[in-house]
């Protein structure tokens, strides 16, 4: 345990020393921002529309810091070979992509806490309630989607051959993710077997995201704040984070440098 911590406390120590990723908070905070100016044009829903750009806001940057921290893993592993250097110590191999896990997680967590006080400042100053409990749960689902898509970029990590190729395989899983259960839906009106079976594969293998997407129903009813359901969807992320991590680990092991 005491390795796996290390490593994780390398990793967000080395995303926190990477310039990019302090760009990237300031973006968040101008975004963030930036719904002040959107509710004075519509003063009526200003609050709701603070909350929504918000949230939105917090969703997509948390995204972006798990891509840019990827990308810099990667580069630092591929291209000054640092990963040699990593498994030659007395760390195991699965230690070290668990101990990356965390250590990823924990730069997404930060990110996402700070935005998420900064929301609440900016959701305070125009007389809103910042201690929504729908707030919280909304920023919550955003942390457990962005965990499970920091396991499935583990994954692809070790199965694919370059940066770029991971990324794009993980924008795709990032947009399939929110897709795969409109189109299971739909899926009543397809007559081809081949793309019923398609739909079907899609839904169980890419991670069912719209799941977490509880910022889109924070004005609706409470339904999808139950008790219930925030355990279906913790749930849910640990089995299939556990899943990809065991797959990586088992990939991982095979793979020689």
């Amino acid at each position: 345990m005491r390795r796996i911590l290390a490593v994780a406390e390398y990793i967000f120590k080395q995303n926190f020393r990477n310039k990019i990723l302090n760009v990237l908070i300031i973006f968040a905070i101008l975004s963030i921002g930036f719904s002040l100016l959107i509710s004075e044009l519509a003063k009526e829903v200003e609050i709701r529309m603070t909350k929504d750009f918000g949230l939105f806001s917090i969703s997509i940057f948390a995204f972006l810091t798990l891509v840019l921290s990827l990308t810099i893993q990667l580069f630092e592993e591929t291209e000054l070979k640092t990963i040699s250097m990593v498994i030659v110590k007395p760390i195991t191999r699965a230690e070290f992509i668990i101990g990356k896990f965390f250590g990823i997680i924990l730069t997404i967590f930060m990110n996402i806490l700070f935005m998420f006080i900064i929301l609440m400042v900016v959701i305070k100053i125009r007389g809103g309630d910042p201690w929504d409990l729908k707030l919280f749960l909304s920023v919550a689902g955003t942390f457990l989607s962005l965990s499970i898509l920091t396991s499935v970029a583990l994954f692809l990590s070790v199965i694919t051959t370059s940066i770029p190729g991971c990324i794009i395989f993980l924008f795709f899983t990032y947009i399939l993710g929110h897709l795969t259960v409109h189109l299971k839906n739909l899926q009543y009106k397809i007559t081809n077997q081949l793309v019923y079976k398609i739909i079907d594969i899609l839904y169980i293998m890419v991670p069912n995201l719209e799941l977490f997407n509880l910022k889109d129903k924070i004005h609706t009813n409470f339904s999808l704040f139950t008790f219930d359901y925030i355990l279906l969807i913790i749930s849910y992320s640990i089995i299939y984070i556990l899943i990809m991590l065991i797959l990586t680990v088992i990939i991982f092991n095979k793979k020689e440098f």
